[in-house]
């Protein structure tokens, strides 16, 4: 696939993920681990990102993608920023700033099942 082909897809991932669910692109740069400027490139097409930066986008966007099947937009919001039960009083968005995202899966996962 052509480079700008891929930078198109990361575009749109990273302004889905903006859309969706409140996170900011510092934010964003937080649990991808570059700085801001870097994540305002992704979503303007303009570079994508790579190695860990790539694999850590990619785990949000899965995240969020689950998180859209049994919240509203406003929804994902509190549930990323807000402190959480099932994971034991952690925000999932500090927790995915460290990098911990099997954590924040299986709890996303467990919300589906119970949404289904």
């Amino acid at each position: 696939m052509p480079e700008e082909a891929q930078a198109g897809i990361y575009s749109r991932h990273v302004r889905g993920v903006r859309e969706t669910s409140g996170l900011t692109s510092e934010e964003l740069a937080q649990i991808t681990g570059v700085q801001r400027r870097q994540v305002q490139n992704w979503a303007a097409g303009t570079s994508r990102p790579a190695d860990e930066s790539r694999d850590r986008l990619l785990e949000v966007v899965y995240i969020v993608d689950i998180l859209k099947d049994v919240y509203s937009t406003e929804g994902i919001e509190v549930w990323l920023h807000g402190r959480n039960r099932a994971l034991e009083g952690e925000r999932p968005l500090d927790l995915l700033r460290n990098g911990e995202f099997e954590t924040v899966r299986a709890a996303v996962e467990r919300l589906q099942v119970g949404a289904m």
